[in-house]
């Protein structure tokens, strides 16, 4: 076996230790955050809960998450609408077309953060009471279908809701 040389250290090969105190960043860039309210968490955490996989979108055409069965073989899309106030559960004729042919789930929020009630539905279930409301949009008014929503309403709702998935 041949002898190598070993080679000699100079001091360009010295790496010098990087400054103690802390680098200063400037803010986040958010721009491409889609749930920056946090509405997409709050319902993926829900279906977490309740035994499903959720995926929260990295596009706006209208889908606010998809979620799966644990093996995740069969997904769902999922429409979020978020409200401060209790009227009513509303839906933009032009997207009910596309969310129903889609098989989707409506998670409608209502309510201010601590004090808030979510509903689950089916596009179909929706569309069996909503009426048109004008300038394109389906509506449920929430106090005269109240006994109606009540099975849709937080954890039965969504089990409800994603019956098929959690079989």
């Amino acid at each position: 076996m041949p002898k190598t040389k070993t080679p000699t250290r100079t001091d360009e090969d010295v790496v010098e230790p990087l400054p103690a105190d802390p680098v200063e960043t400037g803010p986040a860039d958010n721009g491409y955050v889609l749930d920056m309210g946090g509405k997409g968490a709050e319902v993926a955490s829900a279906l977490i809960v309740n035994g499903l996989l959720p995926f929260l979108s990295v596009t706006n055409k209208g889908i606010n998450l998809v979620t799966a069965n644990r093996a995740a073989t069969a997904f769902v899309p999922v429409k979020i609408t978020s409200r401060a106030d209790w009227p009513t559960l509303d839906l933009k004729r032009d997207d009910a077309a596309k969310l129903e042919a889609a098989g989707a789930v409506l998670a409608f929020l209502v309510g201010e953060d601590d004090d808030r009630a979510s509903w689950y539905l089916t596009v179909a279930e929706f569309l069996s009471r909503a009426e048109a409301r004008g300038e394109g949009t389906l509506s449920i008014r929430i106090d005269e279908h109240w006994e109606w929503l009540e099975p849709f309403e937080g954890h039965p709702g969504i089990r409800r809701a994603f019956k098929h998935l959690l079989t």
